[in-house]
């Protein structure tokens, strides 16, 4: 069968941005786990940016990450969807087929917990929504099921390093539509990854306790 010249696809509002990759916080091992930075959004862009297959992150349209599979997944925006939190999500689409990933630095058989938003773009995904969540060898399964009041909840992951780099991913176990064309692909939404050192939240909420039972041993020896 021959192309039908007289039709085909549009291009339109094309442009071009310099990427740049984010320091890693001092206090998280994930570079741009909050997906700040990543490709040009046209204001006037509904459906955000498909960010196709792509596993060099030297050259990743998503700074720090990679998309490791055979299908997009979604960028989007806090001015046509929901997001967790700041201006910038990624909603994963294709179950299996869309993943997100990146190797962290980790020190090994240190204890560490992978933290991150889960939520609804509001886009009218038909659930049940849920993530595979991997860190190094743990896997979890995490459904979609906030209260009334939020359209995100927080998730955790534990595990143990094994190495001096560790690779944490996630996907959608379901292979979402939207409710009102039951066509269009969509799914859960993460945002601000973080991979914590276990052994920092000990310490901190240890040295408060530690200064709150001083204090108030100071102010009974004063009274």
């Amino acid at each position: 069968m021959e192309d039908d010249p007289t039709c085909g696809p549009i291009i339109d509002d094309i442009a071009i941005k310099k990427l740049f990759t984010p320091d890693r916080p001092k206090d998280n091992a994930v570079v741009n786990g909050d997906f700040e930075e990543g490709p040009w959004m046209f204001r006037n862009t509904t459906l955000g940016v498909l960010l196709p297959t792509n596993l060099d992150e030297e050259i990743s349209s998503l700074p720090g990450w990679i998309v490791e599979s055979n299908r997009a997944v979604r960028y989007i925006d806090s001015y046509h969807f929901s997001v967790p939190q700041g201006k910038r999500a990624v909603e994963l689409l294709s179950g299996k087929e869309g993943i997100i990933s990146q190797m962290v630095e980790t020190k090994a058989d240190k204890d560490y917990q992978l933290t991150f938003s889960l939520g609804h773009a509001n886009d009218k995904c038909k659930q049940p929504l849920a993530v595979m969540a991997f860190a190094g060898d743990q896997a979890q399964n995490i459904h979609y099921a906030p209260n009334s009041n939020s359209t995100f909840q927080g998730a955790t992951v534990n595990f143990t390093a094994k190495a001096e780099r560790t690779r944490v991913a996630f996907y959608s176990v379901y292979y979402n539509t939207r409710t009102d064309d039951m066509s269009s692909l969509c799914g859960p939404v993460v945002d601000d990854v973080r991979v914590w050192f276990s052994a920092a939240w000990r310490n901190a909420y240890g040295g408060l306790f530690g200064v709150g039972i001083g204090f108030w041993a100071l102010l009974l020896v004063l009274v």
